[in-house]
């Protein structure tokens, strides 16, 4: 039931009080000897409080790790994550974002996990009226909270885990179904509204290739009421199973989220597996490519206007690209020489390419739409990372063709 033969079986219960301010976790191990426990977030060790071994368990803190000796085959530790030390209020950057009523965090400030095991059971138990919503899959929903499996990808990273006062609802898709958490926020959010704005990308997402990327996915609303336009930020999250976070301006005006990018953006990110840094402009473009394409295609704009806010972006790449910096050089010094529209808008041309010359050698019987249903038959969802050239050489292996390796060489 593990990840390895080797792997540690842990058990955590996480206790949440009503006020947030802090958890109270319970940790159980069946292993023998003696365990080393590590919180990638440099954050966790600050919040760590009220650490002791139960059933003769003895635990240390030694270098920024918690050192467990079972007394035998198994044994248990408890402690204390104070969360007021973290609060970092509406950055959606942070590890720990306080919401109205519910806050968001990353899992890395509460599961101290044996070296090497991220496949772990972790039970909420929350107070009435309380939910929770995490990335993992729910195994069984209990009198007061529910429990998940952290699965085979890692568990920590960019997931996030919210508790608190929240409705959550489920959205299925074709060969999908997507757990919605919408967070309150000041002022009140327009649920019906956003529930059909999810509601149209997602099926725009899910008619290009007949089905939903990947068949579990946490999708995550947090209304923040500011920012210039209706998603101030999104991310997609692929730490113990497919994510979306979406951060959004609630006091914009229903046809304002219709008319966004950003949503049809993330989803679109579903269609390609984990990608190291250095294929910035594959998974970016990809995504830039079909923001338009699968908006346009069901109704949400025009045709017109796709081909438009396409145009529109292969100009900005055009005047963001510095003579003599090739695609490569850009998209490994994106962050630091801001060279984002090179990046972005270079990947969307790229694929535009590979997908026209695709239907015009194959009478279109071939498509990077086709292409994309065969990577998700094979190898969707991923649970390991890719390198670019290893997508693409599986894009061209899927379409009989050398296009999408030798266009994007």
């Amino acid at each position: 039931a593990w990840a390895s033969p080797t792997a540690v079986q842990a058990r955590y219960t996480i206790s949440v009080p009503a006020g947030l301010g802090s958890l109270h976790v319970e940790a159980c191990f069946e292993a023998a000897g003696i365990l080393e426990l590590q919180s990638r977030s440099p954050q966790a060790g600050g919040l760590l409080d009220g650490l002791e071994g139960a059933r003769d368990t003895q635990v240390v803190w030694h270098d920024d790790r918690i050192q467990v000796k079972l007394p035998g085959r198994d044994g248990c530790l408890s402690y204390r994550v104070g969360l007021d030390a973290a609060s970092q209020h509406g950055h959606w950057r942070r590890e720990l974002v306080i919401a109205t009523d519910a806050i968001l965090l990353d899992p890395d400030l509460f599961l101290w996990l044996p070296e090497g095991t991220s496949d772990v059971s972790v039970e909420f138990t929350v107070p009435p009226g309380h939910s929770v919503s995490t990335p993992w899959k729910k195994l069984a929903s209990t009198e007061q909270g529910a429990v998940f499996r952290t699965g085979g990808r890692a568990a920590l990273g960019d997931g996030k885990v919210a508790l608190g006062r929240f409705e959550t609802y489920r959205l299925d898709a074709v060969g999908a179904t997507i757990k919605v958490a919408l967070l309150n926020g000041v002022p009140a959010v327009d649920r019906p509204m956003v529930r059909r704005w999810l509601r149209a990308n997602i099926d725009a997402v899910t008619a290009v290739t007949g089905r939903f990327p990947v068949s579990r996915l946490q999708l995550v609303v947090v209304p923040i009421g500011s920012g210039d336009e209706p998603v101030p930020w999104g991310q997609v999250s692929r730490s113990g199973g497919d994510a979306v976070h979406l951060y959004i301006d609630q006091r914009m005006p229903d046809q304002a989220f219709m008319e966004d990018w950003v949503l049809s953006h993330e989803l679109s990110h579903l269609f390609h597996p984990y990608l190291s840094d250095g294929a910035r402009w594959v998974y970016e473009g990809l995504a830039s490519y079909y923001q338009n394409v699968s908006r346009a295609r069901a109704g949400m704009m025009s045709q017109g206007e796709a081909w438009e806010d396409l145009h529109a972006g292969f100009e900005r790449g055009r005047q963001g690209t510095r003579p003599g910096r090739s695609l490569a050089d850009a998209t490994e010094n994106m962050r630091a020489e801001r060279a984002y529209m090179q990046v972005y808008w270079s990947g969307a041309a790229i694929f535009l390419i590979a997908d026209l010359e695709l239907r015009q050698a194959t009478a279109q019987r071939l498509s990077l739409d086709r292409v994309l249903e065969a990577f998700a038959d094979c190898c969707l969802p991923a649970d390991s990372d890719w390198t670019g050239p290893a997508f693409l050489w599986l894009l061209d292996g899927l379409s009989g063709s050398v296009v999408f390796t030798r266009v994007g060489a």
